[in-house]
Formats: C-alpha cells, sequence, structure tokens
C-alpha cells in the first residue's frame, strides 16, 4: 500500500478527494495527511514522507510549482489537481507528470495512481526536476501578452497592465500609463493566462495586478486600493483568499 497526502488551499476538494480515495482506493492509498495551506505543506510531506502526493498547482501565496521548488528533495511521486488548463499544465503534460482536472473523476484518479505504482521514484524526481526548471524558464520568457485589436493583435507587456474589468464578453486593460483599452476577450481567459504572474480574480469583474495594489478598506467585504487611488470592491466569497494574498505581499 501507498502513502499519499492531499495539499490544497480549498478545504472542500481536500474533503471530495479524501472520500473518494477512502471509497474507491482503501487497498491502494493510505491518507497521511491533508493540508490546506501551501506554507505549511513543504514541512508536512518532510514529517510524514509520503510516496505520492496530490498538490493543487494554483494556491494563494504559494502555488504548487514553486512549492515544488523549495523543497531539499523530491523522492515521491506528485499528481497535480487543478482547474484550470493554462500554460503550466502544458509543460505537466511534455514531462510526463499526471495530473488531474477538478472535480476529480474517479476513472482518471485511479488511472494516474496506477501510474505512480509503475513508476520508478527515481524517474518520476527527474522529471519533476526538468518541469521545475523549464517552468521558471518559460515564466521569465512569458513577459508579454496579446491584445486582439480587430483583425490584428497587440503584444502588451503584462507588467505594465495594472487591472483588467469585465464587461460581458468584453473586458477593459487598465495600464500603468493610465491609458486602457476594450479587447473582445473575458475575464476568465485573462485570469487563466495572467494567474502566474500575480494577478489575482477579487470580484467577478475584476482582476487585478497585485504588484499595483497600495492598501485595503475593511468595509463591508472589503475594498482594494490600486495605484491611483482606484477602490475595487472585493466579492465575499473571494474575501478571505484575498486578504490572505495581499498579507502576504
Amino acid at each position: 500500500m501507498l502513502t499519499c497526502i492531499i495539499v490544497d488551499d480549498e478545504q472542500p476538494c481536500i474533503n471530495a478527494l479524501q472520500v473518494m480515495i477512502e471509497k474507491k482506493l482503501p487497498d491502494i492509498l493510505k491518507i497521511s495527511g491533508t493540508v490546506n495551506d501551501p506554507l505549511a505543506a513543504g514541512a508536512t510531506i518532510e514529517l510524514h514522507k509520503p510516496d505520492i502526493v496530490f498538490l493543487d498547482v494554483e494556491m494563494p501565496a504559494l502555488n504548487g510549482i514553486s512549492l515544488l521548488a523549495g523543497l531539499s528533495r523530491i523522492d515521491f511521486q506528485v499528481i497535480f489537481t487543478t482547474a484550470h488548463q493554462h500554460y503550466a499544465l502544458q509543460a505537466i503534460k511534455l514531462n510526463a507528470i499526471d495530473y488531474l482536472l477538478k472535480p476529480i473523476d474517479i476513472i482518471e484518479l485511479t488511472a494516474a495512481v496506477d501510474k505512480c505504482v509503475k513508476r520508478k521514484s527515481e524517474l518520476s524526481g527527474y522529471m519533476l526536476s526538468h518541469l521545475i526548471d523549464q517552468f521558471k524558464i518559460n515564466n521569465s520568457l512569458s513577459k508579454k501578452i496579446s491584445l486582439p485589436n480587430g483583425n490584428t493583435y497587440q503584444l502588451v507587456s503584462i507588467k505594465e497592465i495594472v487591472r483588467i474589468e469585465a464587461e460581458s464578453n468584453y473586458s477593459t486593460v487598465y495600464f500603468q500609463d493610465k491609458t486602457k483599452q476594450v479587447v473582445t476577450k473575458t475575464l476568465k481567459d485573462f485570469e487563466d493566462q495572467l494567474s502566474a504572474h500575480n494577478f489575482l480574480r477579487i470580484h467577478h469583474s475584476h482582476l487585478i495586478n497585485l504588484d499595483y495594489v497600495i492598501g485595503y478598506k475593511n468595509q463591508e467585504n472589503g475594498y482594494i486600493i490600486m495605484q491611483g487611488n482606484i477602490s475595487i470592491e472585493i466579492s465575499r466569497r473571494k474575501k478571505q483568499e484575498v486578504l490572505q494574498r495581499i498579507q502576504s505581499l
């Protein structure tokens, strides 16, 4: 029997995967622990020394790739879990690392675990190290984003984007130089592309660059103060995540 740890900032996701493992894979996997704080995950992994870690890719304060990069050694199998299909997953696929899309399907879970049983940990460690290196390279090179402009696409620097506001199927991009541009691209599309670049969705209609946050107003659900003294309301369901992220800045 293999041991595993589940790392996910969303407790309902941990609970769902835990129930699935305990009901469907009791003879294969034993859960040694669960962690909903990514900053505490490294210590938990070091303590329990699991065979497999189910690791969420996108988490506040510390994403899954960065968490792995900070470990002294990787001598376990990793199965990434995520609700987003963006460029990080492409790197995972290229390196033959397993991942599961949320909500997790039992057939896909079983297949991923079977691969872990057959795969040698030494090979997995090599692939993960290669993945981390590739992620760092891709992240450093991916400093621009394309904005649709009529029949053409304009390439803009990601660091110049302050915030993005949704308007139905359109989005307004606000830049550091106080200009703005309306594009035919949904906020969800921007979120998938920019979440790895310190952007955070704080409301169903607002995606912000955390580099331009200058304050927080504790009123009602809370407001983020952006550069230029722009106040943006935080949605109720996002408040805890937003507070965690700004406290780590």
